[in-house]
C-alpha cells in the first residue's frame, strides 16, 4: 500500500512487524530507508536496534509510547517520539515525529486514506471528533467521545444532525457561518464556543476545523475539547483580578510597588493623587519612584526599605509623610512586601502606606488615660506585665515600677474570692471568656506587696496592640464596700436569728397557752353538757366568752407574725360569694338584734355565684370589719353590700362594702387604724376592749389578695370600709360536702386514672373547678404508688381496666398494704357492662372501706356533680345535742381507740369529749408507751399530741408506720402546735388528719365522721 500524502507521520505494520501502509511527510528525506524496498523497521538503522525491539514487542499488545533515537544519512542522530496503537485487525499504528516537530498532534491525512484507521483512531481520541459534509454542515460520522460529550443515546442519533444546532446560541452559530470561509486543508482553524448537548446541557469547547479532500470525497474534520473548566477559571480570575483592582482602587492607603531598579510598576488613583503634585505630569509605569527634589538622605532611607524587601523580609515602619492638604503631615504606617515570579524569583517590591494619624492620637489620648487614671491600671501579654500606671503601683503597695515587669498579674491573687469561695476557673478560662465576650469582669482577693489581702474587681478587656493581642486590666478595690456588706451581712444573720427567736417564741408561746387554754374552753365545753343553775350557766358563758376572747387574742397575734414572715399563704378554692355574706352577717345578726341595731345584706346583680378564694382569710376579714361596725355602734343599722366589677384578661374585682352609722373616726386618727396594737386613743380600749391587730391583719390579708381596704368616716355619722379582692368566676357549684372536707383542710386531692386524653382533661378540670388538687396515674402501679405516698386522697377517678391492672385488683392490693384505708371511687363504664358481674356485690361493690359510684359513658358533667353531692354530703355536727344522740356516732362507727398525751388535765378533756360521742379509750404519755401499747393491742385510731417527754408524735408516727408487726391504725394531730406549716408537718410524718388546741367536741366528731364514714 502507498503512503498518503499527509502532515501526519504514521506507520501501519502488521503482525509480522511488516510495514502496510506509512507516511513520513517531512522527514523522508531525514532517513536512511525506504519502506518500499525495506519495509521492516527492524532493520532500520536505530542507534540502539534492542530498545526498538522491546518498544515493538509491548506496542502490539497495548498502547505505549516512546523516545528511541535513530542515525540519518548524514550521520546525526534524531529522537524520534513514537506512539503505538494496536487495532483489533492485528495491525498497530505507529505515530511518530522527530522530538522537536510539532506536527503528529492532528490526524486529518489519516480520515481519507483508510476507514479502518479512521474508525479506530476515532474510538482512541480523548477528543469528541464529527465529521462533517460542508455543503450542508450536518454530521457524517461521530466517535464515542462525541457521544458523551453531547449525551447522545446512540451514536447514531448524533448522524444527519446540524451542527449548527449543537452551539448554545444563534451568535455562535452565525460566527461559524463566517468562519467557514477560512476553512483550508493546510492548517487547523480553532475557536472557543459554547457547544449543548442533546438533553440542552451547557459546556464550553475548544474547536478545530480541518477541510479533508480527496478524488472521491471532501469532508469537514471537526475536533472538539471541553474546556468549560478552563474558562470557568479564567472567569474565576478575571473576577477576583477585578475585586482586587477595585480594592486597591477605592482603598484610603497608598498602594504602590516598583521593580529592583526603584522604578514604578502599577499604583492606585490615591497614590497617583497624593503624589501627582511631586512628580507632576511625568508620574506613570517606568518612571523613577523617587521626584526631583527629595534630599538624598530621603532616597537612602527609602532605598534601604526597598532592598530589605527585596531581599525577602516583610516588614512595616512607622512615620510621617505629607498629607492631602497643603503643608500637612500625618502620622503613616508602610508596609514593604517582596513580590516574587512564578519560580520565586523575588522582581520587586510592593508597599501599602495607611494613615494612622486618629490611631496615633487614640493611643495618646489612651497613654494620658491610663497615666492619670485613679484606677489601677495594668497592660500585659503571655510574658506577663509590660506597663502599669501610678494607681497600680500605689493599690500593690510597690515602688518600684520594675518590681512589676515581666509578671503576671495572677501571681498577685489568692485563692479566695471575696465571699470567701474557692476561684473555680484557671487563668486561661478567665482570658478565654474575656476574648470571647470582648469583657469580662470578677472579683478576686488579691495581695499587696506587704502580703496584706484586700478585695478586688477586675474588668479584663483585650486589645490589639502593635499587631498582638494583650489584655488590660483595671482594678477597682472595694475594701470599703467589702466591709459594708460584711456588716450588712452580719446585721441580716443578726436580724435573721432575732426572727427566728421571735418565731420559735411565738411557737413556744402558743404551744404553752394552748395547752391550759385548751383544759379551760374543753372544760367549759363539758360543762354545758351538765346541769346547771342559771348562775352556773351565766359564770360557764363568762369563762367561755373569755377562753374565747384569749383565743381569737392569740390567733391574731400568730397570723400577724406569719404575714410579716411570709409564711402565711392562700388556699383559693371556689367559694359562694353569697352564701359566704350572708353566713358573717348571720353570726353577728343576735348581736346587732340585741344593741337595737338593723343588720342586712345586699349582692349586687353583677355578682357571680361562684368566685375562686380563700374562704377562711375572706370570712375572717369581713368578720373583722362587721365586728368593729357591731361593736362601735349604738343606733342605726349596719349593711354589707357586695358589688363585682369586670377586669382585663377574664378576672374580677369584687368590693365589699361594710356601711354603719356608728361613732366615725376623725380624719386625723385615720392613718392610725391599720397600725399593730393601736387604738384611737386609751378611752376607745377601756371602753370597747381589742388588741389593735384585727384590722391590720385584715389590709395585709386584703393585699395578700391582691386587693385593699379603703375607710371613709365622718365623726358622729358613721364608717365604710371597702374591701376589694381580686378574683376570678366560676360557672360550678362545688358540693356543700366538699366545702366543708375543704374547710377542714381535709381530702384535698383528687386522683385521676383514665386513658382517654379528652375524657380525663374534662374530669381533671371539673375537680381542680370543685377545689381539689389533681393527681394523674397512667397505670395500676401508679395509682398504689400515689395512695401509699399521698395522706390527703379524699377521691380516685378511673377507668375499670388500666393498662397493667383492673380496678378490683387494684382495690384489694391497697386494701392489703393499708387495712385501714378509706377511699371514695368513682368508676366510668362502658355501656355494655351495665348487666355485667361487676355489677354485682361480688363483682365489685364487697369490698369494706371503699364506697363506690358507678358512672356510664359518654359522660355527663351534671350527672358526675350530682355523684360529687353523693359522695360527700354535709356531715352536720351540732354543738348541743343529747345523749342519746352522741352515742349514735360510737354504735354507727364502732372503733377501738388510743389517746397519745402527756398533759393530764388535757387528757382528762379528751376522755370526756371521746366519752359524749359514746367511745372509751386507752391512754399512754408519750410515744414510747404508744408503741408499747400497740404491740399488745390493735386500735383503729390514735389521737397523737406532738410535744411529749422521751419520744415525740412525729417520731413515734413514722416509727409506727415503718413497723411491719404494727397494724397501721388511722393517726389524727391532736396539738397545740398551730404555727404555720404545724399541719403539713403532721401529714409529712404518716398522720392522716390534724385537729389543733383547744378541741372542740366537733372537730372530734368530723375527724371521725370524714375518715370512717365509708
Amino acid at each position: 500500500m502507498i503512503g498518503v500524502q499527509s502532515d501526519f507521520n504514521y506507520l501501519l505494520l502488521d503482525e509480522s512487524g511488516t510495514g502496510v501502509n506509512w507516511n513520513f511527510t517531512g522527514i523522508m528525506d531525514e532517513l536512511s530507508f525506504n519502506l518500499e524496498t525495506d519495509p521492516s523497521p527492524a532493520e532500520w538503522n536505530w542507534t540502539d536496534p534492542e530498545r526498538w525491539s522491546s518498544f515493538w514487542k509491548e506496542a502490539s499488545a497495548s498502547e505505549r509510547t516512546e523516545t528511541i533515537q535513530y542515525t540519518k544519512r548524514n550521520g546525526d542522530v534524531i529522537r524520534l517520539r513514537l506512539r503505538s496503537i494496536p487495532s483489533r485487525n492485528r495491525h498497530t499504528l505507529i505515530l511518530f515525529s522527530a522530538e522537536s516537530s510539532t506536527s503528529g498532534s492532528d490526524i486529518p491525512g489519516l480520515f481519507l486514506a483508510d476507514p479502518e484507521l479512521r474508525a479506530m483512531l476515532f474510538q482512541k481520541s480523548a477528543n469528541a471528533i464529527l465529521l462533517l459534509d460542508p455543503e450542508r454542515d450536518t454530521v457524517v460520522e461521530n466517535n464515542a467521545t462525541a457521544v458523551r460529550y453531547f449525551e447522545s443515546e446512540t451514536p447514531e442519533a448524533l448522524r444527519n444532525r446540524s451542527f449548527p444546532s449543537l452551539f448554545s446560541d444563534s451568535s455562535f452559530a452565525e460566527a461559524y457561518s463566517s468562519l467557514k470561509t477560512t476553512f483550508t486543508e493546510t492548517e487547523n482553524v480553532s475557536r472557543e464556543a459554547e457547544l449543548q448537548t442533546l438533553r440542552g446541557k451547557k459546556f464550553w469547547a475548544n474547536i478545530s476545523f480541518r477541510i479533508l479532500s480527496s478524488s472521491r470525497n471532501r469532508l469537514l474534520l471537526v475536533q472538539i475539547k471541553d474546556v468549560t473548566e478552563k474558562i470557568q477559571a479564567e472567569k474565576s480570575l478575571a473576577a477576583h483580578e477585578a475585586n482586587l483592582n477595585a480594592i486597591i482602587e477605592n482603598s484610603e492607603a497608598l498602594i504602590w510597588s516598583v521593580d529592583k531598579d526603584y522604578k514604578l510598576i502599577i499604583y492606585n488613583s490615591r497614590f497617583e493623587s497624593m503624589m501627582r503634585k511631586y512628580y507632576g505630569p511625568t508620574l506613570e509605569p517606568g518612571r523613577y519612584v523617587f521626584p526631583e527634589g527629595v534630599s538624598a538622605e530621603n532616597i537612602r532611607n527609602w532605598k534601604s526599605f526597598y532592598d530589605r524587601a527585596l531581599s525577602g523580609d516583610r516588614f512595616s515602619v512607622n512615620g510621617t509623610r505629607p498629607g492631602e492638604k497643603e503643608g500637612e503631615t500625618v502620622f503613616s504606617e508602610t508596609s514593604f512586601y517582596p513580590i516574587a515570579d512564578p519560580k520565586g524569583k523575588i522582581t520587586g517590591v510592593s508597599a501599602v502606606s495607611v494613615d494612622i494619624t486618629e490611631k496615633k492620637l487614640a493611643e495618646e489620648k489612651f497613654r494620658i488615660l491610663f497615666e492619670h487614671s485613679s484606677e489601677p491600671h495594668v497592660l500585659y501579654d503571655e510574658n506577663g506585665i509590660f506597663e502599669c500606671n501610678p494607681a497600680a503601683l500605689n493599690m500593690l503597695r510597690c515602688r518600684d515600677k520594675n518590681l512589676l515587669l515581666g509578671k503576671h498579674p495572677a501571681s498577685f491573687s489568692s485563692e479566695l474570692k471575696p465571699d470567701g469561695s474557692a476561684v473555680q476557673e484557671s487563668v486561661q478560662e478567665t482570658e478565654e471568656r474575656a476574648l470571647k465576650k470582648g469583657s469580662y469582669t470578677f472579683e478576686r482577693m488579691y495581695k499587696r506587696m506587704n502580703g496584706e489581702l484586700f478585695p478586688t474587681e477586675v474588668a479584663l478587656t483585650p486589645m490589639t496592640l502593635r499587631r498582638r493581642t494583650v489584655f488590660l486590666a483595671v482594678w477597682h478595690e472595694f475594701t470599703e464596700r467589702k466591709e459594708y456588706e460584711d456588716s450588712l451581712k452580719r446585721a441580716k444573720e443578726i436580724a435573721e436569728a432575732a426572727s427566728k427567736a421571735k418565731s420559735d417564741f411565738l411557737a413556744m408561746m402558743s404551744h404553752e397557752i394552748r395547752t391550759p387554754l385548751n383544759g379551760v374552753i374543753g372544760t367549759v365545753s363539758l360543762l354545758e353538757g351538765t346541769s346547771l343553775s342559771l348562775e352556773q350557766k351565766e359564770y360557764v358563758d363568762i369563762i367561755k366568752s373569755s377562753g374565747q376572747n384569749l383565743l381569737i387574742l392569740l390567733n391574731d397575734i400568730l397570723d400577724l407574725s406569719r404575714i410579716e414572715s411570709g409564711q402565711l399563704k392562700l388556699e383559693p378554692q371556689p367559694v359562694s360569694a353569697a352564701s359566704l355574706s350572708e353566713d358573717v352577717v348571720g353570726l353577728f345578726r343576735s348581736m346587732a338584734e340585741e344593741k337595737g341595731l338593723k343588720i342586712e345584706s345586699k349582692l349586687s346583680s353583677t355578682v357571680p355565684n361562684w368566685i375562686v378564694a380563700d374562704p377562711f382569710r375572706l370570712r375572717q376579714i369581713l368578720m373583722n370589719l362587721l365586728g368593729n361596725s357591731v361593736k362601735f355602734t349604738e343606733k342605726g343599722r349596719i349593711s354589707l353590700n357586695v358589688e363585682a366589677e369586670k377586669f382585663p384578661n377574664d378576672k374580677l374585682r369584687l368590693i365589699f362594702r361594710v356601711q354603719d352609722t356608728g361613732i366615725g373616726i376623725p380624719e386625723e386618727k385615720l392613718e392610725l387604724l391599720f397600725k399593730a396594737f393601736n387604738q384611737l386613743d386609751s378611752s376607745t380600749t377601756r371602753k370597747y376592749g381589742g388588741s389593735g391587730l384585727g384590722l391590720t391583719i385584715s389590709k395585709k390579708l386584703a393585699e395578700l389578695m391582691k386587693g385593699e381596704i379603703i375607710v371613709k368616716s365622718q365623726v358622729g355619722r358613721g364608717s365604710e370600709f371597702s374591701l376589694s379582692i381580686l378574683t376570678e368566676k366560676l360557672d360550678y357549684k362545688v358540693p356543700a360536702g366538699i366545702q366543708e372536707l375543704h374547710s377542714k383542710n381535709l381530702a384535698r386531692i383528687a386522683l385521676v386514672s383514665i386513658r382517654d386524653v379528652s375524657l380525663r382533661e374534662q374530669i381533671k378540670k371539673f375537680c381542680e373547678r370543685s377545689g381539689f388538687s389533681v393527681r394523674i396515674a397512667r397505670s395500676g402501679g401508679d395509682v398504689i404508688r400515689i395512695v401509699s405516698e399521698e395522706e390527703r386522697i379524699g377521691i380516685f377517678l378511673t377507668d375499670l381496666d388500666l393498662p397493667d391492672k383492673t380496678l378490683p385488683e387494684i382495690l384489694d392490693e391497697l386494701k392489703n398494704s393499708n387495712p385501714n384505708l378509706r377511699l371514695t371511687v368513682i368508676l366510668f363504664m362502658e355501656n355494655e357492662f351495665r348487666n355485667s358481674y361487676y355489677m354485682t356485690t361480688e363483682g365489685l361493690f364487697n369490698r369494706p372501706g371503699f364506697k363506690i359510684f358507678m358512672m356510664f359513658k359518654p359522660i355527663l358533667l351534671d350527672e358526675l356533680a350530682k355523684n360529687f353531692d353523693k359522695a360527700f354530703p354535709v356531715q352536720t355536727v351540732r354543738e348541743n345535742r343529747s345523749g342519746n344522740e352522741t352515742q349514735k356516732l360510737s354504735e354507727r362507727i364502732p372503733l377501738k381507740i388510743l389517746l397519745v398525751e402527756d398533759n393530764v388535765i388535757n387528757q382528762k378533756i379528751a376522755l370526756r369529749l371521746l366519752s359524749k360521742l359514746g367511745y372509751s379509750a386507752e391512754t399512754a404519755l408519750n410515744g414510747v408507751e404508744a408503741l408499747s401499747h400497740l404491740e399488745k393491742t390493735e386500735y383503729d385510731l390514735i389521737f397523737m399530741d406532738i410535744q411529749m417527754p422521751e419520744m415525740d408524735g412525729f417520731e413515734t408516727t413514722q416509727r409506727i408506720r415503718k413497723n411491719d408487726r404494727i397494724r397501721k391504725p388511722v393517726i389524727v394531730a391532736m396539738t397545740a402546735n398551730a404555727m404555720e406549716g404545724d399541719r403539713e408537718r403532721c401529714i409529712e410524718a404518716g398522720m392522716d388528719a390534724y385537729i389543733s388546741k383547744p378541741v372542740q367536741i366537733t372537730d372530734i366528731e368530723s375527724a371521725i365522721v370524714h375518715l370512717f364514714s365509708s
